[in-house]
Formats: C-alpha cells, sequence, structure tokens
C-alpha cells in the first residue's frame, strides 16, 4: 500500500497529540439510505476505519459531496482530507431511523492545527467569511428575482399526492439557478429527507452500469423541511455550472424523512 493512503491518518495522530483535546461529531448511517456530507472544500482523500462502512466521492474530478453507508451495525470512523489541506474526523454509528440524511460540513469542525497562529487563523476566516457573505447576498438577490417572475413548469411528477415541478432552469455567470415546486395535495404533512439532483448513466435494472453523481448545490434559497396537507412551496437551488456526458441524463430524487412518498423526476 502506497505512503499517501496514510498521510491523513499520521497527520491526524499528531494533531491529536499535540493538540488539545477535540470532541468529535456523530454521524449516524444504515445500509438502506444514503447519507450524504458537503465540504466547503473539494475531497482529495478519505477512508473509514471499518470495511463495513463505504465512503465514496469522485476520486477523478475533486467535489465537495462524499456519500456514506453502513453494512452492519457497528461503530467506526472517519477521516477526510481535503484539497486545502483541512482534516475532519467523524464518529461513524449505525442507527436505524437517521436524524437527517445531509450534513453540511464548516471548517470549525475540522481537526485543529497546534502550530498554526490563533491571528492567522482569524484573518484567513475573517476573509472567508467576508466572500461567503457577498456570494450569498448575490444568490440571494438572484433567487428572489427568479421566485417573483411567472413561469410555466418544463417537467412534473406525481406520487402518492406529492407533485415535484422544475420551474425554470437559468444559467448566469458559472451557475445554474433551478426553481423547483414542490406540493403536497394530501392531508399528511410531508416531511422532506433528501433532495438531490443527480447525472445519471444507465438504468438500475443494471447495477453494473448504473451510476448517479450527485451535483453538489452550492446555494439553497427557502428550500423547506415540511410543507403542509394542501399546501405548495417554491424554492431555488444554485449548482455550479456542470456538462453533460454521452449517455447521461438528469434526475431530481425527492425522498421523505420518515416515509415512503418519495418521488423521481427525469428532466434528460
Amino acid at each position: 500500500m502506497k505512503f499517501y493512503t496514510f498521510f491523513p491518518i499520521i497527520l491526524c495522530l499528531f494533531f491529536s497529540i499535540h493538540a488539545p483535546c477535540q470532541t468529535l461529531d456523530t454521524i449516524y448511517v444504515n445500509d438502506r439510505q444514503v447519507v450524504s456530507l458537503s465540504f466547503t472544500d473539494p475531497i482529495q482523500t478519505a477512508m473509514t476505519g471499518s470495511p463495513n462502512f463505504a465512503f465514496n466521492f469522485n476520486r477523478e474530478q475533486a467535489e465537495n459531496l462524499g456519500l456514506l453507508q453502513a453494512e452492519k451495525k457497528q461503530t467506526s470512523n472517519l477521516l477526510v482530507r481535503t484539497t486545502t489541506g483541512n482534516l475532519y474526523s467523524f464518529i461513524l454509528a449505525y442507527r436505524e431511523h437517521l436524524p437527517q440524511l445531509h450534513y453540511f460540513i464548516n471548517p470549525d469542525q475540522g481537526l485543529k492545527n497546534p502550530f498554526q497562529h490563533s491571528i492567522n487563523r482569524a484573518s484567513a476566516q475573517d476573509s472567508i467569511q467576508k466572500t461567503a457573505s457577498v456570494k450569498e447576498q448575490h444568490f440571494t438577490l438572484l433567487c428572489t428575482q427568479l421566485l417573483h417572475k411567472k413561469s410555466s413548469p418544463h417537467h412534473n411528477k406525481q406520487r402518492k399526492g406529492i407533485r415535484i415541478k422544475l420551474m425554470q432552469r437559468v444559467y448566469h455567470d458559472d451557475h445554474v439557478y433551478m426553481v423547483y415546486e414542490l406540493k403536497n395535495r394530501s392531508t399528511i404533512p410531508y416531511a422532506l429527507g433528501q433532495f438531490q439532483l443527480s447525472k445519471v448513466l444507465g438504468t438500475p435494472k443494471r447495477k453494473a452500469s448504473y451510476q448517479e453523481l450527485p451535483i453538489t448545490p452550492l446555494f439553497e434559497f427557502k428550500m423547506p423541511k415540511q410543507i403542509g396537507p394542501s399546501s405548495s412551496v417554491r424554492f431555488v437551488v444554485v449548482y455550479p455550472k456542470f456538462t453533460m456526458n454521452t449517455g447521461q441524463r438528469l434526475q431530481v430524487k425527492v425522498l421523505e424523512a420518515q416515509g415512503s412518498r418519495n418521488l423521481i423526476l427525469k428532466l434528460r
């Protein structure tokens, strides 16, 4: 096995010896649902402590998203290194009913470097926050304008009283703005568990050739957590501009948090 496989582990042990004790966050997974992790920087390397836990990420082109799933009811850990050199460590635990299906990981959750001066760290953090704030304001302005613009659905799918519509797809700069509408026509509240846009190749019936490549959102505007009975919500999700390879198509997967009212909207 090559040395670079162990490099993140060596750094992690070094930091844990020289730095103050740091409490690790616990991420719950099971063998029936996929848990996604979004990092602020693309993932470079990652590994789990046990082969019964699988962490998948794009190894060909660095992306911010990783997917977790478990095979057995055990406890393990996950170590992730991003392209900026940040290290993240988490406890992995099996649970039948998951408290959440997506985790946004921020730099504050990373392992602390004992040799990094607090002044430089604060200065870098301020710079990141200012840049993020400007970008967030830009996204918010355009998303607000899109929600106020009249539009007709381009694609829609309905199942068990739940309907998902793609209202608009707008390209601006290096981003794709997609306006969705989620409608609950039933008498039971709908709790949104997962909302994921993916590039898809092949069909689920042929598992060997089937691939789903999730597209990590950059910004979510008015994304609902729950839709009440006989209610509808419009929201905007901003993605990085992407291209489609031959044979690929887009799909939106909508999963209920604690239920079976799930939808797959095929866009291409």
